[in-house]
């Protein structure tokens, strides 16, 4: 795999490093914790601090573009990312939804 850094940016308002890398492979797409190792090493950063925010390729290419974002402290990610992608990440569980009781039927008039 080779990882090749397109941008990065410093976020001091969200305490994080904004990362846009392409990453390219041999073979079948890398799954997600092995691109994150990947974005990790070439970064100097901690894996557990790390949030893949998009992973995208194209049709016929052996490469993928990723959005990251490395935060400084496991507090700062938990407050800053959504629900759904600490979800993905496998730092939280998946909320149950609430059960709705369904709405009365209105009688039909005559």
């Amino acid at each position: 795999m080779n990882v090749n850094l397109i941008s990065t940016t410093e976020n001091k308002l969200l305490d994080r490093k904004e990362i846009v890398a392409e990453v390219s492979f041999d073979g079948a797409t890398p799954k997600r914790g092995e691109l994150k190792d990947a974005v990790c090493q070439k970064v100097a950063a901690n894996p557990e601090l790390v949030i893949l925010r998009k992973v995208s390729s194209s049709f016929g290419r052996k490469a993928v573009k990723i959005v990251a974002h490395a935060y400084s402290a496991k507090e700062k990610l938990m407050v800053t990312e959504p629900i759904y992608i600490k979800v993905r990440e496998g730092l939280m569980a998946k909320p149950e939804k609430k059960k709705v009781a369904p709405a009365p039927k209105k009688k039909k008039k005559e």
